[in-house]
């Protein structure tokens, strides 16, 4: 699966978005709430002035332009969140696996930590191995004495998607899997800076 490209940066990216449940508005003012526990983050990023013309920003536009009209699913690192193009916010370290077959929701019991450390900080993101989910750590997560940690992630393990026991936790370079929802390309003059381009990820699991 082809990676975006980053050989030309964004200038700004907003944080990956998650959906919300349902919201039945009533006429009295009272709204009817229900969590859906959904997956598939988006963002937006915009890019700065890029030359129009150059190598580089045409065989970014090309890309875009491809999966964009392709709707092809590709993988995509943020630039910024931790465990993605950032570093994690935690210690990480050991060897973390899923301890225990079938689980799901929002809570992960895991094992293979470095003893009584901060591994994961809230707001790190990991990937399990079989998963195709971004999830990201809720809280703080501190291994006991063993080495053992249970992590509280979103958005919650769906029913029948459960990881394997003794899956891998990735913390570092994790990517989204995502399609190109939107973009608009931007605006330039002959030979000059392109200004305005913009394109908006979603995450598909």
């Amino acid at each position: 699966m082809a990676n975006f490209p980053r050989t030309v940066p964004s200038a700004h990216a907003a944080a990956p978005k998650v959906p919300t449940g349902l919201i039945s508005p009533g006429r009295t003012g009272v709204s009817q709430l229900r969590s859906e526990n959904r997956a598939g983050r988006t963002w937006t990023e915009t890019w700065g002035a890029i030359k129009a013309g150059n190598a580089s920003v045409e065989a970014l536009l090309a890309f875009i332009e491809y999966y964009y009209n392709t709707l092809t699913i590709f993988d995509c690192d943020h630039p910024y969140a931790p465990g993605s193009g950032g570093a994690p916010n935690g210690a990480g370290g050991g060897t973390p696996l899923v301890n225990g077959a079938s689980q799901t929701g929002a809570s992960l019991i895991t094992d293979g930590w470095p003893n009584s450390t901060l591994v994961v900080a809230a707001g790190d993101n990991l990937k399990v191995a079989g998963l195709n989910a971004v999830y990201k750590s809720r809280d703080d997560g501190t291994s006991d004495g063993s080495g053992n940690l249970t992590l509280t992630v979103n958005p919650p393990i769906a029913s029948g998607n459960s990881p394997a026991n003794n899956a891998a936790l990735t913390l570092t370079g994790n990517r989204f899997r995502v399609f190109i929802a939107d973009y608009e390309p931007g605006l330039a003059d002959p030979g000059e800076y392109m200004v305005g381009m913009r394109v908006t990820f979603q995450e598909t699991v």
